[in-house]
């Protein structure tokens, strides 16, 4: 049965990110203005935090704990430290009340395996901060330091290096679980060939850019969206123009029922070096209730299409589809399996807002069943020769849980890698692409965002150019 409170805090700048741990017990406990009242009230002196939390639904009615942070240093490592004492101190409180373990404890970054090497890189015991002071699980523990050791010879932070993105976001179809800015092609029919002129441009103006700021592009990631729902000639306009000097080029083809043969010709003879074919489940029923207009046999005709190059083949599925048992995501990713692309994705479930399942109340919350389905995933796919060597978590994931990217070995999708740990430097190009400017030295990273709608970005025109090229060179 849930809970329901009232939750109240006195450091209202903290606000968000102890939401951010209450939501994680949802639906076990839900935020409601006349549940229970719930205060967290923090303290600082000069050299101590207190954390105060009252709730009558505790048994010991509040619960109080401190710790030495030297606060008059005020920097962000400080801040850092206090968020992460008081939302654990949170976090035990909402253990006791739901009487729920989480598998990433109070954990609620979207990228753990990052916390991980930092704590590496200042010496500390990683293992021992994630399972004793921040409560992750032992297994997910296990799994974000395999993850860590397996990104030895690609992880790299280096200075005057980085990675292209160009966002494509058009698809045939709109997902049922999809939040993303992707529009349907045919509603936008008319912009399309707009949106990739304009596209184009942003691209020659980005090689330029390269060549005044002297960055080495390590990777190009074509992405969307679904970058092959334009047509050959948009198509081959774009990655003709994506030749950076890069080792790694990789397309987010997906949509089965857009893998053509002559869009795989393209890919091919412009140094395309990845692809994805991403069936997301191999049951029918699923394919047609989430809104893909492709069949079962669609995915091994993609993929057999693909295999007739040589692009090493991503290939993604999703945990706790609607509908979908613990049978039907096994055979899902037995078929996947029995593929042996070259890299495999497991995702769970995210309901997002926006997403036709958020809107339709759709429960992804079966907790036990999304553990059930992750966690065959992990132990079939490592069995298969895979090793997992990224990961992202999610808001309003199914369980909690986490995405990760598994791949036989020396076949890692470096762009991930480089993403997820936030160690290049990102020139992004497109409708929502977000640049990030990485300053080593300073262990900071600043962004730049260019207009998410098509026709903002439409109506916006060089003026994003322009506002890019001055983030980057000042």
């Amino acid at each position: 049965m849930s809970i329901e409170i009232k939750f109240e805090t006195n450091a209202e700048k903290y606000y968000q990110d102890y939401m951010e741990v209450v939501r994680e017990f949802y639906p076990h406990v839900l935020d409601k203005e006349d549940g229970e009242r719930f205060h967290l009230s923090l303290i600082e002196d000069a050299e101590q935090v207190t954390v105060i939390i009252e709730c009558p639904l505790l048994p010991e009615k509040y619960y109080k704990i401190s710790e030495k942070i030297d606060i008059s240093r005020n920097n962000l490592a400080i801040i850092a430290q206090i968020k992460r004492f008081s939302k654990v101190a949170l976090y035990d409180c909402m253990k006791k009340l739901s009487k729920i373990d989480l598998p990433y404890g109070s954990l609620t970054g979207i990228r753990p395996t990052k916390l991980f090497h930092d704590l590496l890189f200042q010496g500390k015991d990683a293992r021992k901060v994630f399972t004793e002071d921040l409560r992750v699980s032992e297994s997910k523990t296990d799994l974000i330091d395999d993850i860590v050791k397996n990104q030895s010879g690609v992880y790299l932070k280096k200075d005057g290096v980085a990675d292209v993105f160009v966002n494509i976001p058009i698809c045939p179809t709109r997902c049922v679980y999809c939040s993303f800015i992707s529009a349907e092609f045919s509603k936008v029919k008319k912009q399309v060939p707009l949106y990739c002129d304009l596209l184009k441009r942003e691209l020659a103006d980005c090689k330029r850019l390269i060549a005044d700021t002297g960055y080495k592009i390590r990777s190009v990631y074509i992405g969307g969206g679904t970058p092959t729902s334009v047509s050959d000639e948009d198509f081959y306009g774009i990655l003709s123009l994506c030749d950076f000097g890069q080792e790694e080029f990789t397309v987010e083809a997906g949509r089965p029922d857009t893998i053509t043969e002559s869009k795989l010709k393209i890919m091919d003879e412009t140094g395309v070096t990845r692809i994805s074919v991403n069936p997301q489940s191999f049951n029918q029923s699923t394919l047609d209730a989430i809104g893909r207009r492709h069949t079962v046999d669609d995915i091994y005709r993609a993929y057999g299409a693909a295999r007739k190059y040589s692009f090493d083949i991503n290939t993604d599925l999703i945990a706790m589809l609607p509908g979908e048992d613990f049978d039907a995501f096994r055979r899902s990713v037995d078929c996947s399996i029995a593929l042996r692309p070259e890299n495999i994705t497991v995702h769970t479930l995210a309901l997002k807002k926006g997403s036709v399942l958020k809107v339709g109340g759709y429960d992804n919350a079966s907790d036990e069943l999304a553990a059930k389905m992750v966690d065959y995933a992990r132990e079939a796919v490592c069995a298969a020769g895979y090793l997992p060597y990224y990961m992202y978590r999610q808001k309003y994931v199914s369980g909690n849980l986490e995405n990760v990217g598994y791949s036989l070995p020396g076949k890692y999708c470096v762009y991930n890698v480089d993403i997820m740990e936030e160690t290049t430097t990102i020139i992004a190009n497109g409708a929502g692409g977000i640049s990030k400017k990485l300053d080593i030295a300073e262990n900071r990273l600043e962004r730049c965002a260019n207009p998410k709608g098509l026709d903002v970005y439409l109506s916006r025109g060089e003026e994003v150019f322009d506002k890019k090229r001055e983030f980057f060179l000042g």
